[in-house]
This record gives structure tokens, sequence and C-alpha cells, in this order.
């Protein structure tokens, strides 16, 4: 799956159906109006515990290139999935990793939020791309040219050493499975990854604490109305570069805003803008939803048969000795 990135971005400009960029049409912020029969816990908030919170959608991260639109038919939205699926056959990295097709084919197509399928994340700027600066796109390929990033054992990504996997904010959806849950209480939430069996534990306050640098950031939550707002500031100096289907920024100097809304009893809308005015021109927003479950969460043994840097340094000698 390391290639996994690679193989959908390479299937998204192989499309014929590829169109010039120009200037999509504006768009209003989704609702964030809860239903009447949302649960709710003894001090009135919206519950967003008691249930496993899943997403598993074939997302495209920016403007897609099968169309400017956001929101599709259902039918239109399966074609793209289709093509995109399909369009990975003739990748020579699909024939070395088969998981990939199960995965891949086994999503619930495009993200659906409050009923309507989208064909990217960000909704804001309206053209459906990260407003990255110079500054910005010089981070990126600042982590981006110590040769190729996988060509040396020492460059091998945090994730693969089990560091840290999806509980950094914001969190970008993955292509498989990504079951999250909360914990409430009145001074503190948890946020519970099963992807890398990460646990962000937040608490509820004003003002930063500050302490010692953590993978997660520095954290605090509060409510605005039915919607649960976590900000987080001086975040990891070796997790700046965020993303799997298109990279952006996220340096100890930004600052990033999450919204979760238990918008209805299966569906939690997940928000998220990005601030930082060294790196984009303006803060940008992007969300998805996720949707309850009864599958439960699941062990994530990130070491347990992570072989990959022993089989890397394997080949090397083996190529060595020829």
């Amino acid at each position: 799956m390391k290639n996994l990135p690679v193989l959908i971005a390479t299937t998204l400009l192989l499309s014929p159906a590829a169109f010039s960029q120009t200037d999509a049409p504006a768009r209003t912020p989704t609702s964030t109006v809860v239903d009447a029969d949302v649960p709710r816990t003894a001090d009135g908030k919206p519950e967003l515990q008691g249930a496993v919170w899943a997403t598993n959608y074939f997302p495209v991260w920016d403007m897609n290139p099968m169309t400017k639109e956001l929101v599709v038919p259902e039918a239109e939205a399966k074609a793209i999935v289709d093509k995109m699926v399909a369009g990975m056959q003739g990748i020579p990295d699909f024939q070395i990793d088969p998981e990939v097709h199960i995965i891949i084919g086994g999503t619930d197509g495009l993200p659906l939020v409050r009923g309507e399928r989208r064909t990217r994340l960000i909704v804001e700027p309206a053209d459906g791309k990260v407003p990255l600066t110079d500054d910005g796109r010089a981070i990126i390929k600042a982590n981006s040219t110590k040769g190729d990033p996988m060509d040396d054992y020492e460059q091998r990504p945090n994730s693969e050493r089990c560091l840290v996997l999806s509980g950094n904010p914001p969190m970008f959806v993955t292509v498989s499975y990504n079951r999250i849950q909360f914990i409430q209480t009145p001074g503190y939430l948890v946020l519970h990854n099963e992807n890398g069996d990460e646990a962000r534990i937040i608490p509820i306050a004003d003002k930063h604490a500050g302490g010692p640098q953590n993978w997660f950031g520095d954290a605090i939550a509060r409510w605005d109305g039915d919607t649960l707002v976590v900000e987080t500031i001086r975040q990891h100096p070796d997790e700046v570069v965020r993303g799997l289907f298109g990279k952006f920024p996220v340096t100890p100097d930004a600052k990033v805003i999450e919204r979760f809304t238990r918008v209805a009893k299966d569906e939690l809308l997940y928000q998220f803008t990005v601030e930082d005015p060294k790196s984009y021109a303006v803060p940008w927003l992007a969300e998805y939803s996720f949707r309850a479950v009864d599958t439960g969460m699941f062990q994530s043994p990130c070491h347990e048969h992570n072989l990959s840097l022993p089989h890397i340094l394997m080949g090397a000698r083996m190529a060595e000795q020829r």
C-alpha cells in the first residue's frame, strides 16, 4: 500500500475526462443543524461517544480532474470511482500490490455528506485548491528533495516507523476503513483513532497550557452550540508535510481548527480549517462525514509484520552481492 497515493494521482492525471480549470461556483458552508433525534449527554451536549464512527470513501483531495462540480448525482459519482479504479489496471505498480484493487474497489464510493456525493474534500476556496503561497510550496519541496524520500532506511516516514499514523490533526481520510471513537467528560475529550491506536487527550479549556512537544500538537476544545471545536497549535516539526492525495504543510506556526457535529444519529460531520499566513494565501476548509457503524474498533498492530525496513535492507545487500 506504500505506493497507493502515486497510483491514485497517476490515475487521475491519465483520465481522458480531464478538463481545463475554470472558476468553480461559490459554495456555502455545509449546514450543521442537528437532527432532533440525536442523543445528548446529561449536560445537553450532542453525544459523540457511544458509537464507532467510520469512513470508507474513495476521496479526492482537491479539484477533481473529471468534473469541476463539488456535488454530483449517484450515477456520475459511481462512474467517476469506476473510472479511477479501472485506470489503475494499467499501472505497473498495481500488479505488485494486489490488495490495492480489493481495498479501492471495496470502498463506499465518493464521500457522502448530508446526502450529497462529493467529488473533493476541499470546499473553500471555491476552486477546490489548496491556496499555497510560494513559502508553502517551498516547505513541501524542502521535505521532498532528499533524493527519493524512500531511497534510504533513514528516510522512511514516521508513519512507517509507527510513531504517528492518523492521530495528528487534521485527519485526512484514507482509502480503507478509518474508525474513530470519542470519550466525553465535562473537562476532557479523548479522540481515539483505530489506525495507529492513537489517543488525543484534549482539555476543555479557553487557553493553551503549553507543555512538552508531542506528535498531536497543543490542543484545546470548546463547544460552539452543538458543534465540538478543537483548536490545535504547536504541531510537531517532524510532521510538517501531510496528506495522501495532495501534499499540504502544517508547520508549528499553523493553527488547525476542527469541528465535529453529530448532524444525525448516524452521521458525524467533520470540518477542518488550516490557518497559516506564511504557507497559505487564505485559510482553507475541507470536510467529510463519518458514519456510525456496529463493527467496533479493531487492533492496529502497526509493528507486527512491518517488514518494510528489513526487506529494503535485504534487497540492497542482494543487489550488492549481484
